[in-house]
């Protein structure tokens, strides 16, 4: 996923997209609270979910 957003050899944390996923949820959960569209998978990454 990395590879794919910063396609310009810049120097990106891991942490950054936890910090964009985190984001994500959080105004997902505004939306609509009883929803859960992205799964942590751990050792893996992020998994999306349409309910």
């Amino acid at each position: 996923l990395m590879d794919r957003i910063y396609s310009d050899q810049r120097i990106v944390s891991d942490r950054t997209i936890d910090s964009h996923i985190k984001k994500l949820r959080r105004k997902i959960s505004c939306l609509d609270p009883e929803v859960e569209l992205i799964h942590s998978i751990y050792g893996v990454g992020y998994k999306y979910e349409t309910p």
